[in-house]
């Protein structure tokens, strides 16, 4: 990572350009004090406010909102951890530094939007040249600079310069788009004199307990990440909002799984990081806002874990009115002006809709005493997984056929039909083509799932329970697979709860010895590879369906080539969410007369 102290010199004047409420911006104006060591802080806040900015930075981390009330009517001002401004006035406080608010208090100051870069490049290319970019980028679309920003300019110069006269260093915490010309200014030798604007009244409040989730201009899990770095401040291991993101995707997906009994698997954060960083660029960003996030969530899971990650994201523990401000309920439309809004669409079950609740709803007296060779399935769930795995085949033909479609020009026979987008793409050409596809076998009887990879290093396995089963009749299939304990979730009377980690489906039936004892599989280190290579042996024909979050690896690409089969990938992340979670429950019976009563307590 590049070296990230930056600042510009101007005699005394120790300046940092800075984003307002910007965590990694924060993190670099608390780097450079800790180098710069001033005797001074001066930030870009109105003069006017400066007792009550300095009281909120005494109360850091605890939140603060400043009121303004203007003859335009009221305007806030938020005071939260992560802005670089107010990390400078809370670290002169901390440190025992005199420090000033030095901008010109002024009325009706336009709002000006101006296309900013993306703070998280600023620690990675370090703030130097992100300066320079940002510089640069200016000078093509300069900043419309208004009469405001130049009084505002000249008064912060001026007030530097005398600053400079009773300190020896100050640092000047300052906006971008002004800092440069700010720290020009300060070689005037003559400065005009304005009459800051006396606003008629400031109040320093505190947001009540129903506000702070809206009003964070940082979400509460990203300032409590910064709050933590900050306790134990290292100079190289700087908060990355990318890691913190993926952390709160995780503990988001802890609660749903225990608040809604919801499925959670490995490739959903995969496709969260994805969705959320692509979704990101779309709008030129680096990384999500919390609205985004709240989109991917949203959209890779559903809205019961959206709504687990707002709460997890905007939950900020600080909130002690030690000092007993007044306290006052804030909108983010009244601080931020007009935001985005998502609803929730909360799925619930109704307790009267299940049958166990009807049954009996202790199941501390439910017993499961299996034998070896009385436990069977619960025919319901072999049909539907039967079902899943023939659409499945379907799918892996279909892409066989498009894998060995051609296109050629029409002579004798239309063969698969009129290829309309090349005969458009040849029309200098004339004639027709058509589609052909070589003839091959779209038969296949071996399908593995891996719904989750095991790590080696997982001890103990998610997993443990590994067993081969026999297909009933006929149109039933052999499967292997290895799934959560028998008998730990036990929902009735000798019926037990399990869940898949991985299965094999082949056909015919009744041809499948115990893979997991078959000394053919004994150097297989993982339990998926078994299960592909007992796929790649059993099967009849010569394609294989691989449904898993990664490919095969090259050598099982190798064993099925030596034995004349094909192994065909399906992503695990292109299937309905909503059909793998109830795929992968299913129910072991301790022998078959439960199957009569099984119906009662599966749902």
């Amino acid at each position: 990572m590049p070296f990230p102290h930056f600042y510009l010199i101007q005699k005394e004047v120790y300046a940092i350009p800075i984003l307002p409420y910007k965590m990694e911006m924060a993190c670099l104006v608390k780097l450079a004090l800790e180098e710069i060591k001033p005797d001074c802080i001066a930030v870009e806040l109105p003069e006017t406010i400066q007792p009550q900015a300095c009281q909120a930075a005494r109360r850091l981390p605890n939140l603060s909102v400043i009121l303004v009330e203007k003859e335009s009517g009221p305007s806030y001002i938020m005071c939260e951890p992560c802005d670089p401004i107010f990390e400078g006035l809370r670290s002169a406080v901390e440190k025992g530094i005199d420090a000033f608010c030095i901008d010109l208090a002024l009325y009706d100051y336009p709002e000006i939007k101006e296309s900013l870069p993306d703070s998280y490049a600023a620690p990675k290319i370090g703030l130097k040249t992100y300066f320079e970019s940002y510089e640069k980028a200016s000078a093509k679309q300069p900043f419309k600079s208004s009469v405001f920003d130049q009084k505002r300019e000249l008064h912060m110069a001026k007030r530097l310069k005398e600053l400079s006269l009773r300190y020896d260093k100050i640092l000047f915490i300052g906006g971008m788009a002004h800092v440069s010309a700010v720290l020009k200014l300060i070689n005037n030798s003559h400065f005009p004199t304005f009459t800051p604007v006396i606003e008629e009244d400031i109040t320093l409040l505190a947001p009540c307990s129903t506000s702070y989730r809206q009003i964070m201009a940082e979400w509460g899990y990203l300032s409590l990440c910064y709050e933590k770095w900050r306790s134990s401040f290292s100079l190289q291991n700087l908060p990355d909002r990318q890691v913190i993101i993926f952390h709160l995707f995780k503990e988001a997906s802890l609660e749903y799984q225990k608040s809604h009994a919801g499925q959670f698997f490995s490739y959903h954060l995969k496709n969260l990081m994805q969705f959320s960083r692509r979704y990101a660029a779309i709008h030129h960003q680096l990384m999500p806002d919390l609205f985004k996030i709240l989109h991917a969530a949203k959209g890779c899971v559903d809205s019961n874990y959206a709504y687990e990650t707002w709460q997890l994201a905007t939950d900020y523990p600080y909130q002690t009115n030690i000092d007993h401000l007044p306290t006052a309920s804030l909108t983010a439309q009244q601080v931020w002006g007009d935001q985005q809004r998502m609803r929730f669409e909360l799925k619930k079950k109704s307790s009267k809709s299940n049958p166990v609740s009807l049954l009996k709803k202790d199941r501390s007296s439910f017993s499961f005493s299996p034998h070896p060779f009385s436990i069977c399935s619960y025919p319901p769930e072999d049909l539907l997984i039967e079902k899943f795995g023939h659409f499945l085949k379907q799918k892996a033909a279909r892409l066989l056929k498009e894998s060995a479609a051609k296109t050629i020009p029409f002579s004798t026979s239309f063969e698969e039909g009129i290829d309309v987008k090349e005969t458009i793409r040849q029309w200098h050409k004339g004639g027709l083509f058509v589609k052909t596809t070589d003839h091959f076998s779209d038969e296949i009887s071996s399908l593995c799932i891996i719904f989750e990879e095991e790590k080696k290093s997982q001890e103990p396995s998610k997993y443990p329970w590994c067993t081969t089963w026999l297909g009933e009749h006929a149109q039933e299939s052999d499967m292997a697979f290895f799934a959560t304990p028998l008998g730990e979730n036990i929902i009735g009377p000798g019926i037990s709860r399990c869940e898949y980690g991985g299965l094999l489906l082949s056909s015919p039936p009744r041809r499948m010895r115990d893979i997991w004892t078959d000394s053919d599989y004994l150097h297989c280190e993982y339990k998926a590879e078994k299960l592909l290579m007992a796929a790649i042996d059993y099967a009849v024909h010569p394609t294989v369906v691989y449904v898993a979050s990664f490919p095969p690896k090259e050598k099982f690409k190798r064993f099925a080539k030596s034995y004349g089969k094909k192994i065909v990938y399906l992503p695990l992340g292109q299937l309905s969410v909503a059909n793998l979670n109830k795929l992968r429950l299913f129910h072991v019976l301790d022998s078959h007369h439960r199957r009569e009563i099984a119906g009662d307590y599966i749902y």
